[in-house]
């Protein structure tokens, strides 16, 4: 019974229960379309990231995004190396072919409606323009999800 006990997540003050990254609750994933361990497949390069990922969380990364006219995605997630975190936006994405399975990586496509939440408490981040260090990164996933495990024969 005590270690039942202890599994047992504690409940959370209001209706959000995803955790970003740093352990708060997402505050504007409602505002999105959420794929979780999803990223965006190769070809598709984004027009701009976040200048130190690591100095980002989730909500001030969609933050950006929903004040942003260019982006209609986002993709935010821990990605490991020197970086650590990852803050990416895209303005065309193609649905069908978009969301590839990648692990820690989650991604939001913004809703056409308007968002109802106020995001004025949450400052946008500083964003440069998109370099090859994403591509990079996910043609390495990808390529890790297409060989075979040698354990399973």
């Amino acid at each position: 019974m005590i270690l039942i006990k202890m599994i047992e997540k504690p409940p959370l003050s209001g209706s959000i229960s995803d955790k970003n990254h740093f352990g708060n609750p997402c505050y504007l994933c409602s505002c999105f379309t959420v794929y979780t361990d999803r990223d965006v497949a190769v070809p598709l390069r984004p027009y701009a990231m976040a200048i130190d990922g690591y100095d980002t969380t989730e909500d001030r990364c969609l933050a950006t995004c929903q004040r942003d006219k260019r982006c209609r995605a986002a993709v935010y997630g821990m990605v490991g190396g020197r970086s650590v975190f990852t803050c990416e936006f895209y303005e065309r994405f193609n649905t069908k072919s978009a969301p590839v399975y990648t692990t820690y990586v989650n991604m939001y496509m913004k809703r056409s409606s308007e968002c109802p939440l106020p995001i004025s408490h949450l400052s946008s981040i500083e964003m440069i323009p998109a370099d090859n260090s994403s591509l990079k990164r996910r043609a390495k996933i990808e390529k890790l999800i297409g060989r075979k495990n040698p354990f399973l024969g």
